[in-house]
């Protein structure tokens, strides 16, 4: 069985780490050591893929999912704190290892040796070393957390300045939104109702990578999700999304029934067109898509809303993507939408797992 795109991306991540600490661990041999010792290039090689290793593992798997649950301070504590612990033992390791092949004998004996602690503590600069793991780890970290919060892709945007002029683009658009939104919200009071949105839009980012989407926008309870279209055409990526996301929920109904006493449904909208993408704004400056088919995709999701379906998509979009299988379409016919000259033709797509 193959790897999940979730997967194969988490992968990839890792592999990048631990290159990028391998090759790191070598720059920082090079500045301070020089060729005086090639030895200790088995030093820093190895602490730099261990770090590489720890940052992924601390990153992608053991705050993932518990990084929204903690105060900013309490987790910049405990990752500066684990980082700090793991990188002492890190360099203690590679520093053993070298001795190893230095003084012929077994990485025990190396250890219980008191020459050991001396070089490790003393002579190979230890606390140099460790300023620098440290360094590495939170600038790689400030990176990524800061591409989280601006979104998929969009710090490389600003940084090339790709959208700095606006671009035509070709997008695949879909509007998501919760069922019965205003009934919840009184029902659960706003702080619980934003702790339902919170976990349900943390609930879409999986489907969302692993679909190869990109989360464009929150708004209230809608989020908006886009692809190029290569990407969401291929293997019926922009439709199986919609229908991975509804058994992600299903897969969580009793966490949502046991804390907020409901089970989220969801609907959607999809359409295809072109998008001017630009950056806007000076203060605040903010990655934007504009144009018809964003106003297509929202006024869908409204049919959507008012006929109590759970995704349509138009005929554009329709003839271009492979219908993936076990999901069959079912043709509403031309539909008049608010804002637009001429009648759409729109689709109800359904899962064969689907009571109409």
């Amino acid at each position: 069985m193959g790897l999940t795109i979730n997967q194969r991306t988490k992968l990839k991540i890792t592999r990048q780490l631990i290159a990028l600490g391998f090759v790191m661990g070598l720059i920082y041999i090079f500045f301070y050591y020089g060729f005086s010792d090639p030895s200790r290039y088995i030093v820093g090689g190895v602490s730099g893929i261990l770090l590489g290793i720890l940052m992924s593992y601390y990153e992608l798997f053991l705050f993932h999912r518990g990084a929204k649950r903690l105060r900013f301070i309490s987790l910049l504590l405990l990752r500066g704190g684990l980082y700090l612990i793991s990188i002492i033992l890190i360099i203690g390791l590679a520093a053993a290892i070298r001795r190893m092949f230095e003084w012929d004998l077994s990485l025990t004996e190396v250890i219980v040796d008191p020459r050991y602690y001396k070089g490790y503590l003393i002579e190979d600069n230890f606390s140099v070393a460790v300023v620098y793991s440290m360094f590495l780890a939170f600038s790689v970290n400030f990176v990524r957390m800061i591409s989280r919060k601006m979104g998929q892709g969009v710090l490389m945007s600003y940084l090339y300045g790709t959208y700095y002029s606006p671009v035509h683009q070709a997008r695949i658009v879909m509007f998501i939104r919760l069922k019965n939104a205003d009934i919840l919200l009184q029902e659960l009071g706003p702080k619980k109702y934003f702790k339902l949105l919170n976990e349900l839009f943390f609930d879409y980012s999986v489907p969302v990578v692993s679909h190869q989407g990109i989360i464009y926008e929150y708004i209230e309870d809608l989020a908006v999700i886009s692809w190029s279209v290569d990407k969401g055409l291929a293997r019926g990526n922009a439709i199986k999304l919609f229908f991975a996301i509804k058994k992600e929920l299903q897969e969580k109904e009793k966490k949502y029934l046991d804390r907020f006493g409901i089970v989220p449904k969801i609907f959607a909208g999809l359409h295809i067109g072109s998008v001017v993408r630009a950056e806007i704004g000076e203060v605040k400056t903010q990655l934007v898509l504009q144009g018809d088919t964003m106003n297509t995709a929202a006024r869908i999701l409204s049919y959507c809303q008012n006929n109590g379906l759970d995704l349509v998509t138009s005929r554009p979009l329709l003839h271009m993507i492979e219908l993936p299988e076990g999901i069959k379409k079912d043709e509403i016919g031309p539909v008049e939408l608010r804002g637009r000259e001429e009648k759409l033709t729109l689709y109800e797509l359904l899962s064969d797992d689907d009571e109409k």
